[in-house]
């Protein structure tokens, strides 16, 4: 039904991404977030929440227009997710997206090429306005693991991980696969921390930000560890926004209002409402 309500409104709404003059004109902008994935972008008793949700209103409000929601899910890699929600539209509605949130801001993931082709894999999108340094850890129960100083502990202890992430492939490979056997895989973290509350795995490891949230972390420290990093592994990534690249106006306007946000430390505290710690990210980490 979800997934109907979401198709329906879509399509009553006939959204197709437009330039900033015709966003301006038209009173509204289209934000595309990601569908259940607390804490940036879910639903709760009927009522649109979390970080992207708040921060894309706060742009509207500066932009003086309305927002309408494209909710989506994740397809195979962020290139589906680009070319199905930015710059070429959904396979059966074909509906395309002003700006799409919570987007990984990767220099190297920009600038890929087509080997045959030599041809920029994304240029029909711009990637712009980081404003979140979003990581991979591993939060224990306190009462098994007071810390984590090698992932070799794991051939001890239990721990959860989301199907077909970074962290079910880095901790499956890791020590020739001897961790495999305690490596317990769940179709989304949130189930993954139910098992890990109730005692049944002692670690979690997954995105910090919805470890904090499902586990109401800033409340629960003394209850559970938390490591500041997956060792081994490229942890740490910007999170950011695209848009079609012919829009380049728009981008300029999300950027400019994005800057002021960051600067007023109005984003900052849209993470703190939702207790969740706010990490400046990277490419302003050394201004």
């Amino acid at each position: 039904m979800r997934k109907i309500l979401i198709l329906t409104s879509v399509l009553f709404s006939l959204l197709f991404s437009r330039s900033l003059d015709e966003i301006k004109k038209e009173g509204f902008i289209i934000v595309a977030v990601y569908e259940n994935f607390p804490p940036y972008s879910y639903i709760e008793n009927g009522i649109e929440k979390g970080i992207d949700v708040d921060l894309a209103l706060k742009i509207a409000k500066k932009m003086g227009v309305k927002v309408k929601w494209y909710w989506t899910g994740s397809d195979e890699n962020l290139e589906d997710d680009l070319r199905n929600v930015i710059w070429k539209g959904h396979l059966i509605h074909k509906t395309k997206a002003d700006v799409m949130f919570r987007i990984p801001f990767d220099y190297e993931f920009i600038r890929e090429t087509d080997k045959s082709t030599g041809e920029l894999n994304n240029e029909l999108v711009v990637m712009k306005s980081p404003y979140h340094a979003e990581r991979w850890v591993i939060a224990t129960n306190k009462k098994k693991i007071k810390n984590i100083n090698n992932l070799a502990i794991f051939k001890y202890h239990a721990i959860g991980v989301e199907l077909d992430t970074l962290p079910d492939a880095h901790l499956g490979s890791s020590f020739k696969g001897v961790l495999q056997e305690n490596i317990k895989h769940y179709k989304n973290i949130f189930e993954a921390v139910k098992d890990l509350k109730a005692g049944k795995i002692d670690a979690v490891a997954g995105l910090k930000s919805q470890l904090e949230f499902a586990l109401d972390y800033k409340n629960n420290k003394d209850k559970y560890y938390m490591s500041k990093k997956i060792q081994y592994a490229k942890s740490v990534w910007d999170l950011g926004l695209a848009v079609r690249t012919d829009f380049r106006a728009l981008s300029y306007e999300l950027d400019g209002i994005m800057d002021e946000l960051y600067k007023r430390g109005e984003i900052a505290d849209i993470f703190k409402a939702y207790n969740i710690s706010y990490e400046k990210p990277l490419v302003f980490q050394n201004n």
